[in-house]
């Protein structure tokens, strides 16, 4: 098996077409599907097949092109390791962030890294850790920054703790409820349905159960940041949401927070790469930044957090 077998099979599955590989690769269509027999010849089973909606790998094709795939992400991330090694600060990091880690720490984070690695591509995945598993697994992400999931592969995945995180109650600036002072309060308000971790009903439920109270039915669920926020902005329903979204610039003067007397505990936010293997150089650099930035966050807000008042 040569490399270009799987270089070749990974993006005639990916484009599903022969000829969008063609496109893609710079190579004929005939050398393309000569590569497939071969690989599927040393194989000994058939990897791909055609329907109506073009070239889908077989059940034995899908499970091979998860190991193709990363595979190839590993190689492309040796050879930019070693160009990183030389000095040339060149290729791709590619890293999973929850809502409240773009809120919170990219604003300082991106613009250090662009000014150190102005030649390296930087993308950034939104999203939460199980949902962003699979990219991380075949090493499409570099690494993850969010929230810590409730299950996690020890053998599989690193985890490094960034900060400890809590949540407050969130709703729009002049909400009607704004003055309220006991979560009690706010059972009949329209609330949103958000968290990190599956199912959303149980995580909200047990904010409320902790202190006693039938939790409200939460009829709304968003599932981005952009969608949450525009149901805070405009209409009157409410949100546990992480403390960065109200300590963030972007929603100052749109989004605030209702004071309540409960703390409400958020899960950790860490920092989960793939074990035993190594970081680029590059995204090794932003990994150090993202530690910093958490460290000078949970500084800043421990010493709010212990003004008088």
């Amino acid at each position: 098996m040569k490399l270009h077998h799987l270089r070749d099979f990974v993006a005639i599955a990916e484009t599903r077409s022969i000829r969008g590989a063609s496109r893609q690769l710079g190579l004929t269509q005939p050398a393309l599907t000569r590569s497939l027999r071969e690989l599927e010849t040393e194989l000994g089973a058939p990897l791909l097949e055609r329907h109506a909606r073009g070239v889908v790998p077989t059940p034995i094709g899908q499970a091979f092109l998860r190991r193709a795939h990363a595979a190839m992400e590993e190689i492309r991330r040796a050879q930019e390791e070693v160009a990183q090694m030389r000095g040339t600060q060149t290729g791709t990091v590619a890293v999973g962030l929850s809502g409240a880690t773009w809120l919170g720490l990219v604003p300082e984070v991106f613009p250090a890294f662009r000014k150190s690695h102005p030649a390296v591509r930087l993308r950034m995945v939104e999203g939460f850790f199980p949902a962003l598993e699979g990219r991380l697994s075949d090493g499409t992400l570099d690494f993850y920054i969010g929230p810590r999931p409730e299950r996690i592969d020890a053998d599989r995945y690193s985890v490094d703790l960034l900060f400890q995180n809590d949540r407050v109650v969130a709703g729009r600036r002049g909400h009607p409820l704004r003055q309220a002072r006991q979560l009690a309060e706010l059972v009949d308000a329209e609330w949103i349905l958000t968290g990190a971790r599956e199912p959303l009903e149980r995580e909200f439920a047990e904010v409320f159960a902790g202190y006693g109270l039938n939790p409200p039915v939460a009829m709304v669920q968003a599932e981005s940041m952009i969608g949450v926020a525009a149901l805070l902005s405009m209409t009157d329903a409410l949100a546990l949401l992480p403390r960065q979204w109200i300590d963030s610039p972007l929603f100052a003067g749109v989004v605030e927070m209702i004071a309540i007397e409960e703390r409400m505990d958020s899960a950790d936010i860490v920092r989960i790469a793939r074990a035993g293997l190594p970081l680029t150089p590059a995204a090794s650099h932003l990994a150090t930044l993202f530690e910093r930035e958490a460290g000078h966050y949970a500084r800043q807000r421990a010493a709010r957090h212990a003004l008088p008042g």
